[in-house]
């Protein structure tokens, strides 16, 4: 189940005032290709603000996926095209974790978590130091790509340095090709960038914990970054794992832009 919610709520997973660019993506999450669950993504951007919103439900899927549903939101400023999110808050609820999370971020520094509940078996997890804590983002964050020359390798080429308030861990990027492809409802049928993506657990975290290990050492996951119109920034709107009961994918049915 950490590897479904780590794919579906991380590698996806609004307000504001005047000359705002806003995107709304709906998508579907795909188990050994049947239909499992549902989420949307939702983005405003300003000349100085961001802010992203986030929902998905999952349905019962055997024994690998429980009914559950979950929020996201986050807000933050921009600063020559950077993201600096200063407020996150998580809501999650399902048969097999229930509870929310809220942070406040400044300058790239954690300034308050409130975790409820809090975290069991702490003498059993890397601990989360201050260190850590210096120049992250969110994961909600993480899912729009700065990206000022576009459709570029170098767009893929980076490593997210983030923290959910439970546990700090790297996506690291790398560009694998380009290719063209279109969403469902024909809004988007354009080029993306294709990613590889690599999951580094740093601290927060089990080390023993077997997913924990083979999220670690899988190297299929990858991400098909697409443009939010004309602004310098990318969104997900394709990811995919191959996990050990077989393909995991999330994909982008609907993409409304609008000015």
């Amino acid at each position: 189940m950490r590897l479904i919610a780590l794919t579906f709520l991380s590698l996806f997973l609004i307000s504001g005032e005047a000359s705002a660019s806003s995107l709304y993506l709906k998508y579907k999450l795909y188990a050994l290709g049947l239909p499992i669950g549902a989420g949307t993504l939702s983005v405003r951007l300003n000349e100085e603000t961001y802010s992203l919103k986030s929902s998905g439900q999952t349905a019962a899927f055997g024994r690998l996926v429980s009914d559950g549903n979950g929020t996201v939101d986050v807000q933050g400023g921009l600063t020559e095209g950077k993201l600096v999110p200063e407020a996150y808050s998580l809501n999650l609820k399902s048969e097999d974790e229930t509870g929310t999370v809220s942070m406040q971020m400044k300058g790239g520094k954690i300034a308050k978590v409130a975790v409820n509940p809090p975290q069991d078996r702490m003498n059993e997890r890397i601990k989360v130091t201050a260190e850590h804590l210096k120049d992250v983002l969110d994961p909600l964050t993480a899912a729009l790509i700065p990206a000022p020359k576009g459709l570029v390798p170098d767009s893929c080429n980076k490593t997210l340095q983030l923290y959910d308030g439970k546990e700090r861990y790297n996506v690291h990027l790398s560009y694998k090709t380009k290719r063209k492809t279109k969403t469902a409802d024909g809004r988007f049928n354009d080029e993306v960038l294709v990613c590889r993506a690599r999951y580094e657990p740093i601290a927060g975290h089990r080390p023993k914990r077997k997913t924990i290990q083979e999220l670690a050492r899988n190297e299929s996951i990858e991400v098909w970054l697409a443009p939010v119109g004309d602004e310098p920034y990318l969104v997900p709107l394709r990811a995919s794992i191959k996990a050990p009961f077989g393909s995991l994918v999330v994909q982008a049915e609907k993409y409304k832009l609008s000015n």
